[in-house]
């Protein structure tokens, strides 16, 4: 059975616990002390889905300033985004519009996009977190709370992520399907002689 390769990227301000997500999923662990992304990591996570072998292929970028000029780069044929910020930190909640406006002057096709607000275990939150699900749900996105600390929903947002890809490029290919099939038919009735009129 083949392979489904999906390229997905883990967007957000810096310090908000992208990569922390990334190493949960991927190898069930957590640090508190992370150095910040430089460029982008790359990380390629597999799983299974319908049946299905499935990898995600995830960039985890940058969310420092310097960087962002990068962003572009590692966005371009991505098919999912996760839009991460931290409920400690108004300031990357208030980013979140800026990195969905980034990601989609590069990204230009559909793709599925998560809003993520991370760090859910800890006490001094200051995000109500209503007003983000509600941006989120009507803009067509998931919106999920995370702690990448204590792994609370972590497996629920990849497995979400990876169920909406799988269906999307079903969707996909039984367009594509439908579209030979009628261009198919097209092209037999162009090739009947018209019947002749009088």
């Amino acid at each position: 059975m083949p392979l489904l390769e999906f390229k997905v990227v883990i967007i957000g301000s810096v310090a908000v616990g992208k990569t922390a997500l990334v190493n949960r999923i991927q190898y069930n662990q957590f640090e508190e002390e992370y150095q910040a992304t430089i460029g982008a990591g790359y990380v390629p996570y597999r799983t299974s889905c319908e049946g299905k072998d499935v990898e995600l292929q995830i960039w985890d970028t940058a969310g420092m300033e310097r960087y962002k000029s990068l962003g572009p780069i590692y966005y371009r044929d991505a098919v999912g985004a996760i839009i991460v910020y931290d409920q400690t930190d108004q300031d990357s909640a208030n980013a979140v519009k800026r990195w969905l406006e980034a990601f989609r002057a590069t990204v230009k096709t559909p793709a599925t996009i998560i809003i993520v607000g991370n760090k859910d275990d800890l006490e001094n939150k200051i995000v109500p977190s209503e007003p983000m699900r509600q941006w989120a749900e009507e803009n067509g996105f998931d919106f999920v709370l995370t702690s990448a600390k204590s792994g609370k929903n972590v497996s629920e947002l990849f497995s979400n992520l990876v169920q909406k890809l799988v269906k999307s490029q079903s969707v996909n290919v039984e367009s594509i399907q439908s579209n030979e099939k009628l261009n198919v038919g097209q092209k037999q009735d162009e090739g009947r002689p018209k019947d002749a009129c009088c």
